[in-house]
Formats: structure tokens, C-alpha cells, sequence
């Protein structure tokens, strides 16, 4: 994946690391209680801990990863980023919420999107170390999903789009063929 998806991924796990982190903890206390009445190995038992406490505390870093790169952003870049990822407004609301147009929504996100990466990749966060550490954590394999899926069907709509703009273009050709014939022939 490359910076910019990353990006996404991160802003859009934000909102949700609270009840992950907690759910781990649960988990691990679960798993403590468990290891009483359950035949499995202590060994297992504490590997299973282990292993939940590694990914809390990286998903506890994607939390300071996200606030220090939104911190390090203009106010109105990081107000349109927090508004669609953290909040999850749609473009249109932000645009009206911040009383500017749609087409400043887009570019104030791209922009703030790239901003966002290059900040990330100066603290050492790129796409390599990204996808070392977090590739393959359940939340990030289905916010990527849904991110390549909204891309796919983003590219489909702007095909679909393109496609009708060219066959309006033809027909408008066609009918204005057939106008300056008849008006030829009418002379």
C-alpha cells in the first residue's frame, strides 16, 4: 500500500482503537481467569497475553501517530480531516459545516492527506514501516478492504460518467450532422 492509503487507514482506525484497546484488556483478563479452569498450558496462556499486549500497544501508537500528525497540520487541513475520518461526515456536510464549497472539501483533504503522510514519513512512519507493523492486524486488513473497495467503486462511477459524457458528445454530433445536412439540402 502506498502513503496516501496508509493515511486512511490510519484516520479511520482512530475513532475505534478505544474499544479495541478495551476489548484486548478484556481478553486478557479473560485469558488469566481462564487459565484456572481451562486444560491449556500456562505457557500458552501467557503467550496469548503477550501477544494481546504487543498489538494494544501498537494500536496505542497508531493513536500518537494520529494525534501528532493532526497536530502538525494547519487548522483548517486538520479540521476537514477530523471532521471526515474522526467524525465522519460526508463531503457535502463538511462543506456546508465549514461554509465552503465542495470542490475546497476535496482539495483541502487531498492536500491535508498528503501533508499528513509527509509528516508521517519524516517521524519514521512510511509505508514500509506501516505495513511491517500493522499489514496484517485484523482492523487494518478490513479498513484497507473497505478503502480499495471505495476506490474501485469511485473509479467505476467516474468510468460510468466519462463514458456518458462521450455518448452525449456523439449523439449532440450526430444530431448537428443531421441539422447542417438538412440545412445544405434546404438550399
Amino acid at each position: 500500500m502506498n502513503q496516501e492509503t496508509w493515511s486512511k487507514s490510519l484516520l479511520a482506525a482512530y475513532t475505534v482503537l478505544p474499544a479495541i484497546v478495551k476489548s484486548i484488556d478484556r481478553r486478557n483478563l479473560n485469558e488469566a481467569l481462564g487459565s484456572f479452569s481451562y486444560p491449556c498450558g500456562t505457557m500458552d496462556t501467557i503467550d496469548a497475553i503477550v501477544e494481546n499486549i504487543n498489538r494494544k500497544e501498537a494500536l496505542i501508537n497508531v493513536k500518537v501517530i494520529v494525534d501528532n500528525a493532526l497536530a502538525s497540520l494547519k487548522p483548517d487541513m486538520r479540521r476537514v480531516l477530523e471532521l471526515k475520518y474522526l467524525k465522519r461526515m460526508k463531503c457535502e456536510d463538511i462543506a456546508a459545516h465549514e461554509n465552503i464549497s465542495l470542490r475546497n472539501v476535496f482539495r483541502r483533504q487531498n492536500i491535508a492527506l498528503e501533508c499528513f503522510g509527509k509528516y508521517c514519513e519524516r517521524k519514521g512512519y512510511d509505508s514500509e514501516w506501516l505495513e511491517k507493523r500493522y499489514a496484517k492486524d485484523p482492523l487494518f486488513v478490513k479498513i484497507n478492504e473497505r478503502i480499495c473497495e471505495k476506490e474501485r467503486s469511485d473509479k467505476a462511477g467516474i468510468e460510468r460518467r466519462q463514458s456518458t459524457k462521450k455518448a452525449v458528445v456523439a449523439a449532440v454530433a450526430t444530431v448537428l450532422s443531421g441539422m447542417q445536412k438538412r440545412s445544405i439540402g434546404a438550399m
